[in-house]
């Protein structure tokens, strides 16, 4: 068949051209296609991304945040017991004229559970006897009551069940008839032990209450 001419035109198909127009077309059609995947598949995939990042960074500073926190508390319960522990030591050689006696409420008189703070009718008979002997020798006095634990449970646990059975007694004297302002309470937890806390007859020992009676 004879190429159709037109003027000087020559409008046979020629054959590079074809193939360059195809592969223009081939081009185009792809990267028509690359921008439609990386729209719908690649771009939501990097925004998901970029939230579990903001994410995981919001975690990171609430952890760290978190930290402090405990480390302050920590940094607390420390210096909490670090006094208890010199006022224990304090008390245990006490020799100024203000101090008249001092008599330790324990287990074999009063008896608490593992982690209760409540006075049987034994302990509260034992601690009216000591307020009737000092209400016959009719002298004025003050009373620290002492809490002690065993090492059962965290430091700051037994920092406040200490003092829930230091206060168990106070409030047993202020029934009684003691006044408030001769009682004071402190919490020792578990810093000041009398035995040894691996041994289960160690561990009733240092659930414990203390008295010390000064003038």
């Amino acid at each position: 068949m004879a190429p159709l001419r037109c003027g000087l035109l020559d409008l046979e198909p020629h054959p590079m051209k074809a193939l360059s127009l195809s592969a223009v077309l081939i081009l185009s059609l792809s990267g028509c296609a690359t921008q439609d995947f990386v729209r719908e598949t690649v771009a939501p995939v990097q925004t998901q991304v970029g939230d579990l990042s903001q994410r995981v960074k919001a975690q990171d500073e609430g952890l760290k945040a978190l930290d402090g926190r405990v480390k302050g508390s920590e940094e607390r319960i420390l210096a909490l017991q670090k006094e208890a522990q010199a006022r224990a030591a304090a008390a245990g050689q006490v020799r100024e004229p203000g101090f008249a006696m001092s008599t330790l409420l324990s287990d074999d008189k009063i008896k608490f559970a593992h982690g209760r703070a409540l006075l049987t009718p034994e302990a509260k008979a034992e601690l009216d006897q000591l307020l009737a002997r000092l209400k016959a020798e009719n002298k004025p006095v003050y009373l620290e009551i002492q809490g002690h634990t065993d090492a059962t449970g965290t430091p700051a646990y037994n920092q406040q069940l200490g003092q829930q059975r230091a206060d168990a007694v106070r409030q047993h004297l202020a029934l009684a008839g003691m006044p408030l302002h001769r009682i004071a309470t402190i919490s020792y937890g578990e810093s000041s032990p009398m035995a040894d806390n691996r041994s289960a007859e160690g561990r009733s020992l240092n659930r414990r209450v203390q008295l010390v009676v000064m003038r």
